[in-house]
């Protein structure tokens, strides 16, 4: 697992809103038995883009369609409940660290 790696949502509560989760967790610590990660809902039926406040919660497009990088409510998953990794958001690198930056006060 990596920094930025994309999985599908383990949880079965909120999968449907929030399909996947995000690993924002430093590489340098994988030998934890957990990752910090970041849920991604979709927008359709949970937002108006117009009322996201964009540099806490980037809008982060995934095969077609929009979804809320949801950094208020970053938590951690053992790794053990992960699950594969289907892809990677490292692309969106910046958007990510800045959001993360302006939750912990950074900015």
């Amino acid at each position: 697992m990596a920094r930025f790696d994309l999985h599908n949502n383990p949880s079965s509560r909120s999968r449907a809103k929030s399909p996947y989760v995000l690993d924002v967790q430093s590489d340098h610590l994988g030998d934890l038995m957990s990752r910090v990660v970041i849920p991604l809902t979709r927008v359709t039926g949970n937002y108006t883009v117009a009322k996201v406040a964009q540099d806490l919660a980037p809008i982060i497009e995934i095969g077609g369609e929009k979804f809320i990088l949801e950094t208020p409510f970053l938590g951690a998953i053992r790794t053990s409940e992960l699950g594969p990794t289907i892809g990677t958001l490292q692309h969106e690198q910046g958007r990510v660290l800045a959001a993360l930056d302006r939750l912990f006060g950074a900015f």
